[in-house]
């Protein structure tokens, strides 16, 4: 008998590599993982062999679709999915095969700006125990693409209980109730629902029911949405609390409102009166290691004196209510002691945010992304390489500033695309090839763009630890596009 996956705790995510027909197991490349036996602990583990995988999103891509007629036409943004599966050398980088809506077995068709693969979660919707991926877009769809012993194979997609717009704008897993069961969080355009798993195999939840936010949750751009949430273990439990940040007023340029704290239970996710300050990331992990999960919101937009864009990070502290407010918060700049540089226009610091224990001393690193850092100083539209990572360290008192690392886009040990590139704008941490060693993954945003997983050793990022670089894969179906890299979140 299977056993059931646990979501995750951590903010790791996997990007997976198809290979070997559409959805099939793990390729015919030596350092693909092989089909193993029996049941996976990961909730992104996708063919069951007890290694991490990475979905790969590329929205903006254009398939080419061949009709009745014989005639094929390039279908803008329609957009596909990628999976590079995870190995004992890590990151699958040749072989990949693509999913789209024209692909056999996968509902719905490949039409203009559908943008499939969006927005990207995954977790074991059917308890099989093997872990299954959640793709949503702009065609008010949330496909759930399921796991098995050869991979990804079969989907079906989850039914709008509300017929409502946006469906599919977010899409969040974890354990909410407490039963051993993943349930999924689906976004409309100004509402947020918990389903209920596990899911039938026509993709009817168990249940559906309304999350009471205090307020509406207006969108502003799936991506901006789905960074705006995330899951962890807050309060000392064994269920799976949500962070919901607050929006920006101004069509997404204002400042941002307050956000919330929904606590798990076994009548899913409740209103608490906790709030939180608003940004566009946000990371959950227990900084100080006292059982409670911390909050670190990232807010590149902020403006520091009359620094446009300079950016802030701030770590509220978790407790039983969702936030010990009587710690109060911490805020992380540029210009903090023990951070290198110092504040600039445009660096947007706190992009994207991710949390790992890098150097293994129990105590999860903070991993904040400044894609705009830079020597030329000429705004965020300069099509210039720049951009890097800043490595904070957690101690029993909280996120530190002391003894912090930068590793700018030409750090040691990173690859050099040709062209102008930048980086991380989207940002996670994973470990592929269960050396128990994390990895960073992120978008390399490129001339033609990649997913790099860099790897770590005794807390230093890059340098001896490889880097493997998963480029687009070579299909006829689609077209490279210049989003190839949104990653679960």
């Amino acid at each position: 008998m299977r056993r059931h996956i646990h979501h995750s705790v951590a903010v790791i995510a996997a990007l997976t590599t198809l290979t070997g027909g559409l959805l099939g197991a793990a390729g015919t490349e030596a350092e693909a993982a092989t089909t193993g036996p029996a049941a996976t602990r990961y909730a992104d583990d996708f063919n069951g062999d007890g290694y991490h995988d990475l979905a790969i999103g590329a929205p903006n891509s254009a398939v080419n679709v061949t009709g009745t007629d014989g005639v094929t036409t390039s279908v803008y943004s329609a957009g596909y999915v990628t999976v590079s599966y995870g190995g004992k050398y890590g990151a699958q980088k040749t072989g990949l095969k693509v999913i789209t809506q024209n692909s056999p077995g996968i509902p719905g068709d490949a039409t203009k700006d559908r943008r499939f693969g969006e927005v990207l979660t995954h977790g074991d919707f059917n308890g099989d125990g093997y872990a299954d991926l959640a793709v949503g877009g702009r065609n008010k769809s949330v496909t759930l693409v399921w796991g098995s012993a050869t991979g990804l194979n079969g989907a079906t997609a989850v039914a709008d209980p509300r017929n409502a717009p946006g469906f599919g704008v977010v899409l969040k897993s974890g354990d909410f109730t407490g039963d051993g069961r993943a349930d999924l969080v689906v976004g409309y355009s100004t509402a947020l629902y918990l389903f209920r798993g596990p899911f039938k195999a026509d993709g009817t939840p168990v249940s559906s029911q309304r999350l009471d936010l205090g307020r509406q949750y207006p969108v502003f751009g799936e991506q901006e949405a789905q960074n705006r949430i995330a899951v962890g273990r807050i309060n000392k439990g064994a269920i799976d609390d949500l962070v919901v940040l607050g929006e920006r007023t101004d069509f997404g340029k204002g400042e941002a409102t307050r956000g919330r704290v929904l606590l798990g239970g076994s009548s899913g996710l409740r209103f608490t009166p906790v709030t939180i300050r608003g940004g566009s990331s946000v990371a959950v992990a227990d900084f100080d290691k006292d059982g409670y999960g911390d909050i670190a919101v990232g807010d590149p937009e902020i403006q520091i004196d009359t620094i446009r864009s300079a950016g802030l990070v701030r770590v509220s502290f978790g407790s039983a209510t969702g936030v010990n407010e009587a710690r109060g918060f911490q805020t992380f700049t540029e210009d903090t002691p023990g951070i290198p540089g110092g504040v600039g226009t445009a660096d947007r610091f706190g992009q994207s945010l991710a949390a790992a224990d890098l150097n293994l001393d129990g105590y999860p690193e903070l991993i904040i992304g400044a894609p705009g850092e830079r020597k030329a100083n000429c705004g965020w539209g300069c099509d210039i390489t720049g951009g890097g990572l800043y490595v904070l360290k957690g101690t029993a008192k909280g996120v530190t500033g002391t003894g912090a690392t930068w590793y700018a886009h030409n750090a040691a040990g990173l690859p050099a695309p040709a062209g102008t590139f930048r980086i991380p704008s989207l940002l996670k941490t994973t470990d592929l090839n269960n050396d128990k060693q994390p990895e960073l993954t992120f978008a390399v945003a490129a001339t033609v763009p990649q997913v790099w997983s860099v790897g770590t050793k005794d807390g230093k990022v890059a340098g001896t630890a490889p880097t493997r670089v998963v480029n687009p894969p070579t299909d006829s179906q689609v077209t490279t596009g210049t989003e190839f890299g949104i990653l679960p979140r």
